[in-house]
């Protein structure tokens, strides 16, 4: 057998056998081995762990992007300059600009939402409309928005257009940019929920059936120093005017009558011919408790003596009575609006909410004049599209069913599914996005 051997100080000492350092560097290529295997491992897991990290980071921004967004769909009202005595004003001639298709002749194609979502397996595509304001609250354009997922590269796209008023750089008129949000994307679901109220069950006044607009106004007088109001037409129809109100203003002295209790009111009825004073003719209504509501209607625009209405002074509201007494119920106060002063911003439709704590009965809708300006008495004023009804619940529902275009207007979120990958990764999101401002129109 070999050896190697080293005489040291007269001293003799045995080294390692050949095989001895056969097996010491087996054992060192096995360590190194391991400790390689090991490294790797390492390199693997935090190249794997900054993949999760980067594809959930790049999901959580797009979805911060993307609610953000949203959640400026359809139309909120606005502060307009040519606006007189108001300060809270929808600018109305980019109403049919703002929802998708609101004047279409059949009522079944008829959509008066702000979005449009195109379903493609796992890779949908939302469009929706939205006012652009100014830093002051003034209108200055509408703009549709698209987001959709490239097929060909799995990329997020981003495409913003102004289909009315001013442009601007970001979002132009024409050939409008195509901005990538993000690569890798495996699922892009946009779901809308269920709307919490159907039409059919949503209008209390003039009917649950959408195509009925008529209504007639009943004059209560006697009671009260309540005055006997004009009407025209008396029948009723899909607009009604007002005129004949009394006066608390003393021309004599030139000034108004501070205690005066002149007044005039009308009840909402129905178009039936039936005879009887408002007590028998107006609409009762029961109102739930933990139900919202809300009353609109549209004033047309008259230039006569009604544009001398003085906010603070002259006095228009709309609210219940009783029909036993034609009290007003504790828990439901008036809501005080004007007539329209100019043509166009303030023309636009009076809304007014409520939610009641108790549960009230046997009321009917009351409107109530009280005039101390010198001639807005002789005024005229016009009332149409008078509605009542609930509002939709803010519970959301996701069931994935198909909801009918004329029901696409009551929607108040979507959820947003989105996943992207990152060297094989996936960062994963699930994000519900209200939109209250959604079919505004109706």
């Amino acid at each position: 057998m070999l050896t190697t051997c080293k005489i040291l100080n007269g001293n003799t000492k045995q080294g390692f056998t050949l095989i001895e350092l056969m097996v010491y560097i087996a054992l060192l290529g096995g360590i190194v081995l391991i400790a390689g295997q090991a490294f790797s491992d390492s390199t693997k897991m935090r190249i794997r762990t900054q993949s999760m990290l980067q594809s959930n980071q790049n999901a959580g921004n797009v979805g911060s992007i993307l609610q953000e967004d949203i959640a400026q769909l359809g139309a909120k009202s606005s502060q307009e300059e040519n606006a007189i005595a108001t300060k809270d004003t929808f600018y109305i001639d980019a109403m049919s600009d703002v929802f998708m298709d609101p004047n279409n002749g059949d009522a079944t194609k008829k959509d008066s939402s702000s979005y449009y979502i195109g379903n493609n397996d796992d890779l949908d595509t939302l469009k929706f409309k939205k006012i652009r304001y100014d830093q002051d609250g003034h209108y200055v354009a509408v703009e549709e928005i698209t987001w959709y997922v490239d097929e060909d590269d799995g990329t997020l796209k981003r495409i913003c257009q102004t289909i009315a008023g001013t442009e601007e750089d970001a979002c132009k008129s024409n050939d409008p940019d195509v901005v990538t949000m993000a690569a890798g994307v495996q699922k892009f679901n946009i779901t809308a929920a269920e709307p919490g109220i159907k039409e059919s069950l949503s209008r209390i006044l003039p009917s649950a059936d959408t195509s009925v607009h008529g209504f007639r106004l009943i004059p209560r007088y006697g009671d009260y120093n309540l005055a006997f109001t004009n009407v025209d037409p008396v029948g009723g129809g899909t607009t009604v005017s007002l005129s004949g109100f009394a006066s608390n203003y003393d021309f004599e002295n030139q000034e108004p009558i501070t205690d005066g209790k002149n007044a005039n009111q009308v009840f909402y009825a129905d178009l039936i011919n039936l005879d009887g004073n408002w007590k028998e003719r107006c609409h009762s209504l029961t109102f739930e408790t933990n139900t919202e509501y809300e009353i609109s209607f549209t004033m047309p625009y008259s230039s006569d003596a009604s544009r001398l209405f003085c906010p603070g002074r002259d006095y228009m509201s709309v609210g219940f009575r009783r029909i036993n007494d034609g009290t007003r119920p504790s828990d439901l106060k008036d809501f005080t609006f004007y007539p329209p002063t100019n043509t166009g911003a303030a023309e636009g439709k009076r809304r007014f909410r409520f939610r009641t704590k108790n549960k009230i009965e046997n009321v009917c809708m009351a409107f109530t004049f009280a005039s101390y300006s010198p001639v807005v008495a002789s005024g005229k004023i016009s009332f149409s599209e008078i509605i009542l009804k609930r509002v939709e619940s803010a519970n959301y529902t996701f069931s994935g069913n198909a909801i009918d275009i004329t029901e696409k207007k009551h929607v108040k979120a979507l959820r947003l599914e989105l996943s992207i990958a990152i060297h094989g990764e996936n960062g994963v999101l699930s994000l519900v996005i209200p939109i209250p401002s959604n079919g505004t129109q109706d």
